[in-house]
């Protein structure tokens, strides 16, 4: 019979090593989740090489959006964060006429999107994306979302599924392209 006398504090150690790990998992999910924790900065290069359709039906180039000012909003018309989100985009748009916004709606039908632009005043493109696919391209796991790119490329991607980005947040964010 062979005894170890030092197991016991070894496989402790090895539990703590373990369960240290986890936790700094978890810390690291749950801040990118609420969004304290972003993406880093980074160049739009070939960001803007998409095409799409407006929710009304005519075709849109993203090509046209480079070395200009552009917000990428992503929202869906049954997300209550986007419902909250929708006078502060109309506001913060009408008031900065040097930043493009388009929106980009996923998951829903053309009259959900269609009623959710009107209830919003969103006098800019919104694209219909229904089926995901450019939400997809950018990588977007969930609504609201924002891509800031300014007119010299960099780009700041800005995802938080547990809240709505305030008026005041989305306005300094804007300002700060121009």
């Amino acid at each position: 019979m062979n005894i170890q006398f030092g197991g016991r504090k070894k496989f402790r150690a090895q539990q703590v090593r373990g369960l240290t790990r986890t936790v700094a998992v978890v810390v690291a999910v749950l801040l990118v989740s609420a969004g304290l924790v972003r993406a880093p900065s980074a160049r739009a290069d070939g960001l803007l090489d998409f095409t799409g359709t407006t929710v009304s039906g005519a075709p849109f180039n993203g090509a046209s959006l480079k070395g200009k000012p552009v917000v990428l909003w992503f929202w869906a018309a049954y997300c209550p964060f986007c419902n909250g989100e929708g006078p502060h985009v109309s506001a913060v748009s009408a008031a900065n006429p040097r930043v493009t916004f388009v929106g980009i709606s996923g998951r829903g039908s053309v009259g959900e999107m269609e009623a959710f632009i009107s209830r919003y005043n969103l006098h800019f493109p919104n694209l219909n994306d229904a089926d995901g696919s450019l939400w997809r391209q950018f990588g977007v796991p969930w609504q609201p979302a924002y891509l800031f790119i300014n007119s010299n490329g960099t780009s700041d991607f800005v995802n938080n599924p547990t809240s709505s980005m305030s008026e005041q947040e989305l306005s300094d964010r804007v300002k700060a392209l121009t």
